[in-house]
């Protein structure tokens, strides 16, 4: 048996249950919800408004920061960051000297015990370099005349561990390939760019990418 209610002018609602159905009491919530809202369940019978919650994965971009001797760190990033993409825009140096990505916590940027490996791959050359306990993500350059383009990605897998892996080329065609880990005293709350040891970054731009 079907209800029907009818509207003020000729249309109508009808609302029907299968023939098999049985008896099942639906109780409707108090009051018209709002915009936007849907009708759940509680599995018993029991009717409720509930707002749709957003769970996608969302990125949010940093402010990006022009280049000096200093390197620049971007701080006070949020809790619960699973990943970091840090890109590069024709960053030089003044030195033969290495790039260091460095991460920390509350604590302030960490130094020491990173793995990082990385090699480079330019016509006839194939170099490799790294250790298990380095300063920082490294990417080496050959040579005082190159600005880089690429990309630093990190990844959260669980707890306080960091795994890093980039990509990056410079204006003499050489590709750079890094991959390493650390781990963090606390949560993450900061990066930073600067060089491996000596000399100092004199051009180009930085800015992350963080998603939750």
């Amino acid at each position: 048996m079907a209800l029907r209610l009818n509207g003020s002018n000729t249309g109508y609602v009808e609302l029907d249950v299968p023939a098999d159905a049985g008896s099942h009491t639906l109780t409707l919530p108090d009051g018209g919800g709002t915009s936007g809202q849907y009708l759940q369940t509680d599995g018993s019978g029991g009717l409720s408004w509930q707002t749709v919650t957003d769970t996608n994965t969302q990125l949010t971009a940093g402010t990006s920061a022009t280049l000096s001797a200093s390197g620049t760190i971007f701080n006070s990033l949020p809790s619960g960051i699973r990943r970091i993409t840090m890109t590069l825009w024709n960053v030089s140096m003044d030195t033969s000297a290495a790039i260091a990505i460095r991460i920390g916590d509350s604590g302030g940027i960490e130094s020491s015990g990173y793995r990082s490996w990385d090699k480079r791959f330019g016509g006839s050359s194939f170099s490799t370099a790294g250790s298990t306990n380095q300063t920082g993500f490294t990417l080496s350059t050959p040579g005082t005349t190159a600005t880089w383009v690429g990309q630093f990605v990190l990844t959260n897998p669980q707890g306080n561990d960091w795994v890093c892996a980039s990509q990056c080329t410079d204006d003499s065609d050489n590709v750079r390939l890094q991959t390493g880990s650390k781990t963090l005293s606390g949560e993450l709350d900061r990066i930073q760019i600067d060089v491996y040891s000596t000399g100092n970054l004199d051009g180009g731009s930085v800015n992350i990418f963080y998603e939750v």
